[in-house]
């Protein structure tokens, strides 16, 4: 069976910081097994749900959102071992024209 590279990019997900609540995205990159681009799509897409959902970070009020950046097929999964984490972005780390 075929394995696929997905990117996972999540915008929306609410997290407690310094005890002010904030709205942060990420970004999860991973490896899946898969018949076909699309079940490797939705194959994806389901784990990271599982994760978010066993970490109490995905809720039912529709305000966050989970796409597929980037999804192609793997040379091998030899290369599992590099399969990141979930790296959260803070609102200040999206302001491009911050020049410090």
């Amino acid at each position: 069976m075929p394995a696929f590279k997905a990117t996972v990019v999540g915008e929306n997900f609410q997290f407690v910081v310094d005890d002010e609540a904030q709205l942060l995205d990420f970004t999860r990159t991973l490896y899946v097994d898969a018949e076909d681009e699309a079940t490797a799509h939705q194959a994806a897409l389901a784990r990271v749900r599982e994760e978010l959902i066993a970490q109490a970070l995905l809720d039912d009020d529709g305000g966050q959102l989970l796409t597929i950046d980037e999804l192609c097929q793997a040379e091998s999964q030899a290369d599992e071992a590099l399969i990141g984490e979930f790296i959260w972005y803070f609102p200040e780390d999206d302001d491009p024209g911050e020049d410090d």
